[in-house]
């Protein structure tokens, strides 16, 4: 097939793709371009029927999935290469997002050159863009270990249908002479006059109840609302995948930004000294990483009376019948029975509980807990009191720090 007559397929015959022609057209492919000659992806087939209906929840159960003979899952691929510069004494230092744009460079490289091979031969595809819509349910049903992201999906068939081919912006909509020229309204009215008039697209607007064809887009297709969920699994998978690290978080896997905060947190319970006073510490966890702190005064008529045997246990956002919030501690004594302490965050001197906001924001939205308690111990306030409090709120942090990091913060502390 010219590419001036390609189409999406999305109908197929039940003729079977023979594994000599799809084994060929993947060695074929495998010419195009890739950085350093690395070959960063992988192609995943999938052939049996109950590995499709695995995959065709991730798809959001396009029927093409589960009906085409043959469904390619295109990774970025960084495991084997790491796994061979370990295996020759080398160190890879892959575990990053540039890695990841490199290897997804390159697959979406072979997944192009593989289709219009593919169309030569006369075979249809679907370039499936649902692929990072749920990452994370085609890593669990491949199996995808770490180091390796899909990225492009494609049905492949014989075809059964001959669709009409969907329109194209013209040239000046894409190509842009030296610099960018900006696009004036004129620009935009001459881009899209064409695909605005289509009889098609009049008709989607009309059944979406919309007044335009961008309305479309933004308002039923591809919604702010879903795009920043999707996102915040994106980037939660991309980080399960290893693509995400950086220093400063315990195994260097950066953790997505979860600004509604849970019901309940994890809490990890550390003493401290403030002066001469025992304080106590109470460090809310997401995803074993610090998210909030509580502090207050041990052993007070006013302040958290708490045992000393009690390490862990739970912070719970609570709401009184009048709508008003408070966070309690509770555990489990030596009994089994649960204790609540209630109000932690009335037991603070007004002071203190406002630097404890402040610290718990930057938490919440995972700034580097290095930086964090860099950020802490710069703090230069009139109170002695309050600067003796940010250093025990300090060393109560740098436990979450990785092991090489507690050292060397401990090394520039006593230099």
């Amino acid at each position: 097939m010219n590419i001036k007559q390609r189409r999406t397929i999305r109908k197929y015959t039940q003729q079977p793709v023979s594994d000599e022609l799809l084994n060929r057209l993947i060695g074929e492919a495998s010419r195009t371009q890739t950085m350093g000659n690395l070959q960063l992806y992988s192609v995943v087939v999938t052939r049996k029927a109950e590995m499709k209906e695995k995959l065709a929840p991730a798809h959001f159960l396009q029927p093409m999935v589960t009906q085409a003979p043959v469904v390619l899952t295109v990774c970025a691929d960084f495991r084997r290469t790491t796994d061979w510069c370990t295996l020759r004494d080398a160190t890879p230092g892959f575990d990053n997002p540039l890695s990841f744009l490199n290897a997804a460079t390159d697959a979406l490289l072979f997944c192009q050159t593989f289709c219009c091979l593919a169309e030569e031969e006369g075979l249809g595809l679907c370039f499936l863009g649902t692929t990072i819509y749920q990452p994370q349910a085609i890593i669990d049903a491949l199996g995808l270990p770490e180091l390796v992201f899909p990225v492009a999906t494609l049905t492949v068939g014989w075809p059964a249908e001959k669709p009409k081919q969907t329109d194209r912006l013209p040239l000046q909509a894409i190509m842009h002479e030296e610099t960018y020229s900006p696009f004036t309204p004129e620009r935009i009215d001459a881009c899209y006059k064409k695909r605005e008039s289509l009889a098609v697209n009049k008709h989607f607007v009309e059944i979406n109840d919309k007044q335009t064809l961008a309305q479309v887009f933004t308002d039923i297709r591809y919604t702010k609302k879903d795009n920043e969920a999707m996102s915040e699994g994106l980037l939660a998978a991309l980080s399960r995948q290893r693509f995400m690290r950086q220093e400063g978080f315990p195994g260097g896997v950066v953790p997505s930004v979860v600004e509604r905060r849970p019901e309940v947190l994890e809490c990890d319970v550390v003493r401290f000294q403030n002066k001469k006073e025992k304080w106590v510490a109470f460090v809310g966890l997401l995803d074993g990483l610090p998210y909030e702190i509580f502090t207050g005064l041990q052993d007070d008529e006013e302040g958290i009376a708490i045992p000393k045997s009690v390490s862990k246990g739970f912070i719970i956002k609570h709401f009184d019948r009048n709508g008003q919030k408070r966070y309690d501690f509770q555990f489990v004594n030596k009994r089994g029975y649960k204790t609540t302490i209630e109000g932690l965050s009335e037991r603070f001197n007004p002071e203190y509980w406002d630097y404890a906001k402040l610290i718990s924001g930057v938490l919440r939205y995972r700034m580097p807990i290095d930086h964090v308690v860099r950020l802490i111990t710069s703090l230069q306030l009139e109170n002695d009191t309050i600067n003796s409090w940010t250093t025990g709120v300090a060393r109560v942090l740098k436990k979450y720090l990785p092991d090489a990091q507690q050292t060397v913060e401990e090394e520039e502390e006593n230099s």
